[in-house]
């Protein structure tokens, strides 16, 4: 049975990427989270999508050039609903204890800006001291990013993701599963629209796990569901929940 796997918690919910996100997607009965992390001025992973705090806060900036300390002063729930207000940016320890007992934890990496992949070793070390190591999954546009996960902790399951817009899209394309498998990933991450089940059936030939995302339709979670689809990363676990069990 495919996983529901909360994009960024309950996005549609709640203010995406914060533990009020994550708890609430908890509630929904969801089997796993997906996030993002970055890492602050001063080496502290962080939750967050973008590079900068702008889209999702009431500051500015790049989290690359803040420290710990400033990113926690922004309140990172009022743009989304005054109900919200006083969400704070999440340290990644807190993400974890959020996310513990769940079968999946998708931690994306974007390739950072200044071509620094210590971010890959903080994100899992940290998931080491706090004992969920086993239930990550490293997802990444960025194939150093995957690499350099396998090099540190070789047994840690890695995904590829991709989109049309994708800079690494012409080493994909016409084979992803080859590609996937030279960098050792255990899945495939497409947007939604690349998979069939011809799709599904080549990656379990190749031993690769399919996680699509985003889904958010009815028409697209069943027909995902059909095909053999492992993973739906979604903004409504709920929905996605009731279409699985035929509610």
């Amino acid at each position: 049975m495919a996983k529901i796997i909360a994009h960024r918690g309950a996005s549609k919910a709640a203010p995406q990427n914060t533990i009020a996100a994550f708890k609430m997607a908890r509630e929904m009965k969801c089997d796993g989270f997906e996030c993002d992390v970055h890492m602050t001025k001063d080496g502290h992973v962080v939750i967050c999508h973008n590079y900068d705090i702008d889209e999702t806060s009431n500051g500015t900036g790049l989290i690359r050039k803040m420290t710990f300390n400033e990113l926690r002063a922004f309140d990172f729930g009022s743009y989304f609903n005054d109900e919200f207000t006083g969400e704070k940016i999440p340290a990644l320890e807190e993400f974890y204890e959020t996310a513990k007992g769940l079968s999946v934890i998708n931690m994306e990496i974007k390739p950072p800006i200044d071509k620094n992949l210590a971010i890959v070793g903080k994100t899992l070390e940290m998931a080491e001291e706090c004992g969920v190591l086993d239930n990550i999954l490293i997802s990444s546009f960025s194939d150093e990013v995957l690499i350099e996960s396998k090099r540190l902790y070789p047994t840690v399951h890695t995904g590829l993701l991709y989109d049309p817009n994708s800079e690494i899209i012409d080493k994909i394309f016409d084979d992803p599963f080859s590609f996937a498998k030279s960098l050792g990933c255990d899945a495939l991450h497409p947007v939604y629209f690349y998979i069939d089940e011809d799709y599904i059936e080549e990656a379990h030939k190749n031993k690769l796990a399919v996680n699509a995302w985003t889904c958010n339709t009815k028409r697209v979670i069943e027909a995902l569901i059909g095909s053999g689809c492992d993973g739906l990363i979604t903004d409504v676990p709920d929905f996605a929940r009731q279409i699985l069990l035929g509610l």
